[in-house]
């Protein structure tokens, strides 16, 4: 199993986020999006649980079939990678409240390493 960081910043742009939750990224085994927070869905969620307000990201599992994502618990971060609150799929979708993270610089290892897979078999 190789062991190639995808972000090379992670770290220092939330040094606040629990190793698990890093190494869970950086293996691809969990997806890291910003929240868009002028998207109505966001702004309307933030109604119903007012911890959103300072949340910045939201780290979930790209992996989950649409159908079973009221199962999946999604992780709301803030700026720092401090925990905000979980909030599981029954209590919201995350369909059009995301935007990739452009501050998080993927790793030139890592899109050397992307370059010769072909599909999933590359998969850490």
């Amino acid at each position: 199993m190789q062991n190639i960081e995808k972000y090379d910043n992670l770290k220092d742009v939330m040094p606040k986020l629990q190793p698990v939750l890093v190494e869970a990224i950086q293996s691809e085994f969990l997806e890291i999006k910003k929240i868009n927070k002028e998207c109505e869905k966001y702004i309307a969620s933030c109604s119903h649980i007012p911890e959103l307000k300072k949340a910045e990201y939201v780290i979930f599992s790209q992996h989950i079939k649409k159908n079973e994502h009221k199962y999946e618990v999604f992780v709301f971060i803030d700026a720092k990678g401090n925990i905000v609150r979980h909030v599981t799929g029954r209590e919201m979708e995350l369909y059009g409240l995301l935007n990739s993270c452009s501050n998080l610089h993927v790793s030139d290892e890592f899109v050397e390493s992307q370059a010769h897979c072909d599909s999933d078999e590359c998969r850490h």
